[in-house]
């Protein structure tokens, strides 16, 4: 009998310091998103503060969080007594398909992370890409393979080179005559072949032509002198 009471004391004690408040959460140190904030995140894994880290359920929270097309990676980790890490690797929206009065929402590789009826940042449109269907937190499966390899290079290259913020429509339709418009210019880009040259050129000439000059910029054989030709 004394034995289970001491074990019975013990147990209780032990209970009595797992739920005491200084177990309850505190500190959250989260990745900071583009796509969401902390506190929507914390709502799509019913995080609170005050919650007890020891009854939390990490990993359904883990699981729901790579459930989510706009998450490729998250883990959540505790640091006693009373914060608990969330590490998201975030898929960033780096363009639009236009898709039966809708558009596709795409990150640099092609996949698609979400579908809505409007465009809510200055993001690159992209044209000419043919498909029947998507899946969403899938690569766009198209027809056309080799205009959509154009899209995957062209995204990252406009990634690298800080185009993000212009206003870009780019139609890849035909990959040997690829054209763009930004702004109020019209980019002529021909093919890939010298893609990240004609990137690198693009992002100096656009910060030297005026936002709202119209004209023609011939970027598709750069063994000739680039020339921009002004439209009245």
């Amino acid at each position: 009998m004394k034995f289970i009471l001491i074990l019975l004391v013990a147990c209780l004690g032990g209970a009595g310091i797992i739920f005491s408040p200084i177990f309850s959460v505190h500190t959250l140190d989260i990745t900071e998103m583009e796509q969401y904030s902390e506190e929507e995140i914390c709502e799509i894994i019913g995080l609170k503060m005050g919650a007890n880290v020891f009854l939390y359920d990490k990993k359904k929270a883990t699981e729901q969080l790579n459930q989510n097309h706009y998450i490729e990676s998250a883990k959540i980790e505790v640091s006693l007594p009373s914060t608990i890490s969330i590490e998201i690797n975030e898929r960033k929206v780096r363009g639009y398909v236009p898709y039966a009065g809708s558009y596709l929402y795409i990150d640099e590789y092609g996949r698609v992370l979400d579908i809505q009826n409007e465009t809510k940042r200055v993001l690159p449109v992209v044209h000419g890409l043919k498909f029947d269907q998507f899946q969403l937190g899938e690569l766009l499966d198209v027809k056309n393979k080799e205009s959509f390899d154009v899209v995957v290079l062209v995204s990252q290259l406009i990634v690298k080179y800080e185009l993000l913020s212009n206003i870009m429509e780019i139609d890849v339709d035909d990959p040997e005559n690829i054209t763009a418009n930004i702004n109020q210019v019209e980019i002529q880009f021909g093919s890939v072949e010298n893609c990240e040259q004609k990137m690198a050129y693009l992002a100096q000439i656009l910060s030297t032509i005026p936002e709202k000059d119209r004209g023609i910029l011939d970027l598709s054989d750069m063994n000739k002198p680039i020339v921009f030709r002004y439209l009245s």
